[in-house]
């Protein structure tokens, strides 16, 4: 693998699983409040059972809305464990961060008992588990595969994650969507955002209808580094309209024009005083990642800005332009800044014409 690979994996591992990115949650809620699951049941609702759980040969079926996320990864989970009913809790999470619904980085870890993300309280009782969710970034997402032993009361331990979840578990954000289900002894349980319903071009509320992206496209020298790295950021913009910064960072750290001995990384930053910048304290958006050289003197410096809806990118974008220093770098200075933006999301660029430059 490539030594500029290595670094910016190795960075986002560092990050491990954003679940906790934004730090821990006041301990004084109340379990479980907020939480929020759907009221339409599965297009085929089984019968209940004495618990009131729906069960149809050994299946809970959660309740969701048709041609939603969680309606799209609850039949994956259930049709592979139909299919294979021994599936393991790592190898059940490594398949549904494959589905097309999440769009944004993610990955599957075995857990054990314990304090896990998403709880108020720990979570004892299985034999084998697994997590599933976002490598990094701030997203109301968190989901586990449990697998509990022969005989386990399976509705008592769905309850006590019913009862223990915390939709803001992460203070940065929270989850609208609580659903939790069992195939046999294997538990399902997923939280997760409104803005993934949206996303699926398939379901949610205005499924099937075309939206049209708000572009501002930057001034930039045709086949430039600059100009290059502008389109891969659209591209991916346009194929995953939910990518966060953080994604959207590391990819473009990645990108296939990065000479091979360059070591370029990616990492989530806050409001304040940002490199490339003169004395000015950059402001104004929700989340934000940087990207470029881990070492050395090379006159680049990248970042993508997630702004609120309904802010104003334009003037967002020129407090950048305004404000941008070239020679940031004492020792280089870049030869270009381009700043566009794809909706919400500003894209922000000081670099060498060519990357063969640097």
């Amino acid at each position: 693998m490539r030594m500029r690979k290595f670094l910016a994996v190795a960075l986002s591992v560092a990050m491990v699983f954003s679940m906790a990115a934004c730090g821990k949650k006041d301990d004084t809620k109340n379990p479980g409040e907020g939480e929020n699951i759907t009221a339409t049941v599965a297009p085929t609702a089984p019968a209940e059972d004495e618990s009131g759980d729906k069960a149809e040969g050994g299946v809970i079926t959660p309740e969701f809305a048709a041609g939603t996320a969680g309606e799209k990864l609850w039949n994956e989970f259930h049709e592979t464990m139909k299919a294979n009913p021994e599936t393991a809790p790592i190898d059940m999470a490594n398949k549904l961060v494959t589905n097309p619904v999440i769009q944004f980085m993610a990955g599957g870890m075995e857990v054990e008992p314990g304090f896990l993300a998403g709880f108020s309280e720990e979570i004892s009782g299985f034999e084998k588990g697994a997590q599933y969710g976002p490598m990094m970034g701030s997203i109301a997402f968190a989901g586990y595969i449990f697998e509990l032993a022969d005989g386990a009361d399976v509705n008592a331990f769905i309850e006590n994650l019913k009862a223990k979840a915390d939709p803001r578990w992460n203070i940065c954000v929270a989850a609208d969507y609580t659903q939790v289900g069992a195939y046999e002894n294997t538990v399902y349980f997923l939280m997760y955002p409104a803005e993934m319903d949206n996303a699926s071009p398939e379901g949610g509320e205005g499924a099937g209808e075309a939206v049209e992206a708000t572009v501002i496209y930057p001034d930039v020298e045709m086949g430039s580094w600059g100009e290059m790295l502008w389109e891969a950021f659209e591209t991916n913009m346009n194929d995953n309209p939910a990518a966060t910064a953080v994604d959207a960072a590391f990819m473009l750290s990645m990108h296939e024009s990065i000479p091979e001995e360059a070591m370029f990384g990616s990492a989530e930053i806050m409001p304040g005083l940002l490199a490339g910048f003169n004395n000015y304290e950059v402001t104004g958006f929700k989340s934000g990642a940087m990207f470029g050289p881990m070492m050395g003197s090379v006159a680049f410096i990248g970042y993508v800005f997630e702004l609120e809806e309904g802010a104003d990118v334009n003037a967002f974008m020129t407090n950048l332009t305004d404000n941008a220093d070239p020679r940031w770098n004492i020792c280089v200075e870049a030869d270009q800044t381009v700043v566009g933006a794809y909706n919400n999301m500003v894209f922000f660029l000081m670099c060498p014409n060519s990357a063969q430059s640097e």
